[in-house]
C-alpha cells in the first residue's frame, strides 16, 4: 500500500534492498525517507503527492540515475547484474505472458548485454551500472547520455505530441511520436522504441491513454513496481475462497 508523508511516497517493503538512500544531490536522505527497504525505490517525489507531474526528479536515487532505477526492477536479487532469467521474471511480474516474456528477455539481454559489459566478452547478462551505454537512438531524449532524467525533454514530449492537451498520450499520439522521433536509417532504434511504447501502452494504458504521471513513473521505474503489486493483488483475489 502506498503512503503519503509530507509529499513523499514510501513503498511498503517486501524484501531488503542493498541500495543506501540519499538525496539526489548526494546529501542525507530527505526527512521521512526509508533507509533502503523494500522492492522499488524507497522514496521519491511523487507526482500525485505534489500535484505537479512536470518533471519532478526522484528525491532518493541512491547512487543511481533514473535510467538505472528504471532498469533496476529487473535486477531481482539486487546484485547489479540482470540475467536472462531475471529479465524473464520481471516481465512475467508485470503481466506479460510466458512466450512473449521469453522472447523479449532474449532480445533485450541479447541487445544490451555486450554494450553494458565490463569486458568485450559476449554475454546475455546486463550490467546495471553501465546501462546508459545501451541507450538507443530514435528515442525521446528524456534520458540524457548518462541516463539522468531531463525534465525539459519530458515537458517537450507532451508539448510536441499531446495534441489535444489532455495531459495524456493516446495511441495515435504515441504512433506519431514514434515516427516523429525516428532517426534516419535507424532501423534498430526505431523498432526498439516502437516495441517499448507498444508494450507500455498495452500494460499500463488507462482508457486508451498513458497519462503524464504514468510516464513520469515509468521513467524512474516506479510504475513497474505498481504493476507488479496490481498483478499480485489480482492473483490473490482470484485464489481467495468465495
Amino acid at each position: 500500500m502506498d503512503k503519503l508523508n509530507g509529499g513523499l511516497r514510501t513503498f511498503e517493503p517486501t524484501e531488503p534492498s542493498r541500495v543506501p538512500v540519499r538525496s539526489a544531490g548526494g546529501g542525507p536522505p530527505p526527512r521521512g525517507a526509508a533507509q533502503g527497504e523494500g522492492r522499488g525505490p524507497a522514496t521519491f517525489v511523487s507526482a500525485s503527492a505534489t500535484g505537479d507531474v512536470r518533471g519532478a526528479q526522484p528525491a532518493a536515487l541512491g547512487d543511481r540515475t533514473a535510467l538505472e532505477m528504471h532498469s533496476a526492477f529487473f535486477d531481482r536479487n539486487h546484485d547489479g547484474i540482470i540475467t536472462l532469467r531475471e529479465t524473464y521474471e520481471g516481465l512475467r511480474a508485470i503481466g506479460i505472458g510466458r512466450v512473449l516474456s521469453a522472447w523479449f528477455a532474449l532480445v533485450i539481454n541479447g541487445a544490451l548485454g555486450l554494450p553494458t559489459s565490463r569486458s568485450l566478452v559476449p554475454t546475455l547478462s546486463i550490467t546495471l551500472e553501465n546501462i546508459h551505454r545501451a541507450k538507443h537512438a530514435s528515442d525521446t531524449g528524456v534520458y540524457d547520455k548518462d541516463g539522468r532524467f531531463d525534465p525539459q525533454k519530458f515537458d517537450e514530449l507532451f508539448a510536441r505530441w499531446d495534441k489535444d492537451r489532455d495531459g495524456a498520450l493516446n495511441a495515435r499520439e504515441l504512433v506519431a511520436r514514434t515516427l516523429g522521433d525516428r532517426d534516419l536509417l535507424d532501423v534498430f532504434g526505431f523498432l526498439a522504441s516502437a516495441g517499448e511504447w507498444a508494450v507500455l501502452y498495452a500494460l499500463a494504458g488507462k482508457g486508451g491513454k498513458l497519462t503524464r504521471e504514468q510516464l513520469r513513473r515509468m521513467y524512474d521505474g516506479t510504475l513497474f513496481y505498481e504493476l507488479e503489486r496490481e498483478k499480485q493483488a489480482a492473483r490473490t483475489s482470484a485464489s481467495a475462497p468465495a
